[in-house]
């Protein structure tokens, strides 16, 4: 059983982590890949992180979504907690998508001429 603030306070950490949050955390990714960063990860290391953050988060979402846990007891901290490390890992799976499209080789290790 939910109380009324609860809910309220639940969805608006969810808003607030689907919609600021995971596209901060994808841009970033996105934004470090456009740079060539880091040194040792390339298209397929992207893709390798994409696949297995995107399981990992579906797997987490999944399992805080069945749960089922009341709203009295700390089996709703660790449901909350299992979503919101599911939404993180969302971001960072997202993050390594654009990171397959914008990686450039070779982008970190250019230096830029002397004036």
């Amino acid at each position: 059983m939910h109380s009324d603030t609860s809910v309220w306070v639940e969805g608006g950490l969810f808003i607030l982590t689907f919609f600021v949050v995971v596209p901060s955390i994808a841009a970033a990714i996105g934004y470090a890949a456009w740079n060539g960063k880091p040194k040792n990860f390339d298209r397929e290391m992207y893709w390798t992180a994409f696949a297995t953050a995107t399981g990992v988060s579906l797997f987490l979402m999944v399992f805080a979504q069945r749960m089922h846990a009341d709203v009295r007891t700390w089996q709703y901290l660790a449901q909350v907690i299992c979503f919101g490390s599911g939404a993180i890992l969302f971001g960072v799976a997202g993050g390594c998508m654009i990171g397959i499209f914008t990686y450039r080789r070779g982008a970190g290790n250019q230096s830029r001429p002397e004036s």
